[in-house]
């Protein structure tokens, strides 16, 4: 009975590090997607404009080089390797004797938190302004009707940012963690080397 009772208490703890370190990757997820549209905001505004060769498309005539959609994935990818990298240290932190599970557990909350930030910040953005590009609504004359940018992220590399980050973080939570505890164990046995050394008179009472 006390060894089922000891073979169940890993598994309780790899279980509840797991939940932790998966709920807390989803929190931090769409605290993230928050501050991407805060930080993209406010949205830029255009009209909707015919093209020389006969696309009709969305377009900002005040954003040059268009930045401002660029910026979405840019600040997209910052937001997910600095909160991967808090993310990370978490994980190795509660994880200290459960460490696979931990990891295992930051895989898939780092993946879960790229979707949720992902989601959030379309949810606070409006709608993508492509989809009011009709024949019908083309600019021909000042003043034109006004829609707002939508926040985007082009392409899936963005998204690797949050486990990159994620397990950079780990790793080097672990790598700092055993420098750690293998200084003070080397500093532990000079100490009790230089008592066993000593003079038996001139050994200090703990």
């Amino acid at each position: 009975m006390e060894t089922e009772s000891q073979e169940r208490a890993p598994s309780s703890a790899g279980i509840v590090v797991g939940g932790v370190v998966v709920t807390a990757s989803a929190a931090v997820g769409a605290l993230g997607g928050w501050l991407w549209y805060q930080w993209w905001g406010p949205p830029n505004k255009g009209s909707i404009y015919e093209t020389l060769d006969g696309r009709i498309l969305w377009l900002d005539p005040t954003d040059k080089g268009i930045a401002h959609q660029f910026n979405g994935p840019a600040q997209y990818a910052i937001i997910g390797i600095g909160l991967g990298l808090v993310l990370g240290v978490l994980a190795a932190l509660l994880g200290r004797r459960q460490a696979l599970v931990a990891l295992g557990s930051l895989i898939v909350g780092s993946a879960l938190a790229a979707f949720l930030a992902w989601g959030v910040g379309n949810v606070l953005s409006p709608p993508d302004p492509q989809q009011y590009a009709k024949k019908s609504a083309v600019c021909t004359e000042a003043p034109c009707k006004e829609y707002d940018a939508a926040i985007e992220v082009s392409g899936w590399t963005p998204f690797l940012c949050w486990p990159l980050g994620a397990l950079a973080g780990f790793s080097l939570t672990v790598v700092v963690a055993e420098w750690i505890g293998s200084f003070r164990g080397s500093q532990a046995a000079q100490r009790d080397a230089g008592t066993w050394l000593a003079a038996p008179g001139a050994r200090q009472e703990p």
